[in-house]
C-alpha cells in the first residue's frame, strides 16, 4: 500500500467488484482476517498531488476492545473517513484543526461531496505549544502508560482535567487563550508556561485571601525579642485592596522562614537573610543575622537574629510563620 501510494500507482485490488468488496468487508467485520491483512479504502485519485487523496483507508482491523462496545467490533473507522461525516451529522458550523491537518481538508470535503452532505467550514491554525510540558495526546498517553504520571487528570499535566486539579479556573484558561490569540504562523511557536501562570496569579490576586506559609522551614530565634513592642502583626487579606479586610499574626521569639530566603554565605543580588544584610519580616520588624547554630551532624538547627532599626531602605522582605502559632499542612 505504501509503495503504491508513493509511486502513484493503483492497488492490484482497486477494481474489485462491489459484491466481492461487500463480502470481504463482512468477513473483516466477523474476524476472518488478522490485523493489517486487509482494509477498506475509498476509491479516490491515486495520481493526486495530495497524498491523503490517494485512496485513503476508511476501515482497518484492530482486535482491541472499545471503551463502550467492548469486543463487539474488530473493525474501526479512521479519523480521515469519520471526521467530516461526524461534523456534518452533528451540524458543526466550524471545524477547527491545527496546521498539520491542512492537507486533510481535501478528503474531508471529498466524502461530503460524493455523499451530498452538509459541509461545515474548515479552518486550520497554529497549534498551542506551552514550554516545559507536552500537550500531544500521544505523548501524554505514553507518560501514563509508562507510569510517569497517574492519569489524564494528573495536576502536572496541562490537560483540562489536570489544570482543574491544579486549581486553574475556566476564566484563567480563557483569559490566557484570549491573550495569546490564534495565528497561522506555524506549529513550532512556543508560549511560556509563565504566561499561563500570570493569568492565574492575576485572578488569584483579586479573589484569593493571603496567608503566610513556608514549605522548607528554617528556624529563626530573635535574641532581643523582649525589645519588640509590636507583636500583633496586622496584614491585609488582599494586598492590592486593603479595604477587603485584614488578619492578625502573633509574632513570637521563634519563627520559621523559607529556606530559599536564607543563605549562609554572602551572595551578590540576594535579598534574603544572609551575613551582614538586614531584612524585614513581612509587616513586622527588621532583623539581622547574629549566628548560625549547627548540630553535630553539621545541619543548621537554628539561626540567631536580632531586631534592628535600619538606617536606609531595606530591599529584602521575607514571609514567616510563628513556631508556636503555625499549623502543619
Amino acid at each position: 500500500m505504501s509503495r503504491c501510494r508513493n509511486e502513484k500507482i493503483d492497488s492490484p485490488w482497486r477494481n474489485t467488484s462491489v459484491e466481492e468488496n461487500l463480502a470481504l468487508f463482512d468477513k473483516m467485520r466477523k474476524g476472518y482476517f488478522a490485523e493489517g491483512e486487509c482494509s477498506l479504502r475509498a476509491k479516490m485519485d491515486m495520481k493526486h498531488e495530495n497524498p491523503t487523496m490517494r485512496d485513503l483507508v476508511c476501515y482497518r482491523i484492530r482486535y482491541v476492545p472499545h471503551p463502550h462496545s467492548g469486543d463487539k467490533w474488530c473493525i474501526y473507522p479512521t479519523y480521515d473517513f469519520t471526521h467530516g461525516l461526524c461534523d456534518s451529522i452533528e451540524n458543526i458550523t466550524h471545524s477547527l484543526c491545527t496546521l498539520e491537518f491542512e492537507i486533510r481538508r481535501e478528503p474531508y470535503y471529498w466524502f461530503l461531496k460524493v455523499l451530498d452532505m452538509y459541509k461545515p467550514f474548515v479552518w486550520e491554525y497554529s497549534r498551542l505549544n506551552i514550554s516545559n510540558t507536552v500537550l500531544s495526546k500521544r505523548k501524554i498517553e505514553k507518560l501514563i502508560a509508562d507510569k510517569h504520571v497517574i492519569g489524564w487528570n494528573d495536576p502536572r499535566l496541562h490537560t483540562v482535567q489536570g489544570l482543574r486539579r491544579r486549581g486553574y479556573t475556566p476564566s484563567m484558561i480563557n483569559a490566557f487563550c484570549e491573550a495569546i490569540g490564534v495565528s497561522r504562523k506555524g506549529n513550532e511557536n512556543v508560549t511560556s508556561y509563565k504566561k499561563l501562570e500570570f493569568y492565574a496569579r492575576k485572578e488569584l490576586d483579586a479573589s484569593a485571601p493571603r496567608t503566610f506559609g513556608v514549605t522548607e522551614p528554617v528556624l529563626l530565634e530573635i535574641t532581643n525579642f523582649d525589645k519588640i513592642t509590636q507583636t500583633q502583626i496586622v496584614a491585609p487579606l488582599f494586598p492590592a485592596d486593603p479595604s477587603k479586610g485584614t488578619q492578625t499574626y502573633t509574632l513570637t521569639k521563634n519563627v520559621y522562614i523559607e529556606a530559599e530566603d536564607f543563605s549562609e554565605k554572602v551572595q551578590d543580588g540576594f535579598f534574603g537573610l544572609m551575613p551582614g544584610q538586614i531584612v524585614c519580616l513581612r509587616y513586622g520588624p527588621f532583623v539581622k543575622m547574629v549566628e548560625i547554630v549547627k548540630g553535630q551532624d553539621g545541619r543548621i538547627q537554628k539561626v540567631l537574629v536580632e531586631s534592628v532599626q535600619p538606617e536606609q531602605k531595606v530591599k529584602g522582605v521575607i514571609h514567616w510563620v510563628s513556631k508556636e502559632h503555625s499549623l502543619h499542612c
